[in-house]
């Protein structure tokens, strides 16, 4: 007779067990007989239990004639742990294989960004100094403008080429920008922190980077 009041997990390893040892199959009406003195279950509840039992994939049940049959093997049991055992590892395979592309990912972007800086520093100039060179630049065109406008015969060539230097420099300007802010959403996935993220890029960028908004308006 087991002991009365025994936990839900307990109730179910002594059902196991007696199935397993048992090395038999049972009806429904035998195990309502059987299973109150087994694992102090009720009889009124014995249907319930096989069937958590049952969707755990813990016992064998197959409907023959007009009602269903009850058993568990040890060898089902082992092929159970068999079967959990090679799901596990195929979805660690699949997690080796993530994480793998993860950091082949991580290792591009990085080396992509050290290439933009270097670049950069060979310029001697980073986002800040080209954002203070293109309103240089925006400057001195609106002046040349003027000027070609009071002075018909002037030579309009140095406008064009101050034109040029401007869109030029927009561009390398809104390409930096734009490495800034795919470097902003890795971050962002490798945290999972909004604000660990807006910190960073704040350190990173100083007053060009407003928290919440992301880079100043060019």
């Amino acid at each position: 007779m087991a002991p009365k009041n025994l936990p839900a997990a307990a109730k179910q390893q002594k059902i196991l067990d007696y199935f397993r040892e048992s090395m038999s199959v049972f009806t429904l009406k035998e195990l309502e007989k059987i299973l109150p003195a087994v694992a102090s279950v009720n009889a009124m509840q014995v249907k319930d239990v096989l069937q958590g039992l049952q969707d755990e994939n813990l016992i064998r049940v197959e409907k023959i004639g007009s009602g269903n049959w009850y058993w568990c093997f040890t060898s089902d049991a082992k092929k159970l742990k068999e079967n959990t055992i090679n799901t596990l590892k195929a979805e660690e395979s699949k997690l080796i294989v993530s994480i793998a592309e993860a950091e082949r990912q991580i290792e591009e972007e990085t080396a992509t960004r050290e290439d933009d800086n270097e670049m950069l520093e060979g310029n001697g100039m980073d986002r800040k100094a080209l954002l203070e060179a293109y309103d240089a630049l925006l400057k001195e065109t609106d002046l040349l403008d003027k000027e070609l406008a009071c002075y018909s015969d002037s030579d309009p060539a140095e406008v064009q080429r101050k034109m040029e230097e401007v869109i030029n420099l927009k561009a390398s300007t809104i390409r930096w920008t734009d490495n800034i802010e795919a470097l902003e959403c890795m971050l962002g996935d490798l945290t999972k922190d909004r604000h660990q993220t807006s910190e960073i890029m704040q350190n990173a960028c100083g007053d060009e980077y407003v928290p919440g908004e992301g880079l100043k308006e060019l």
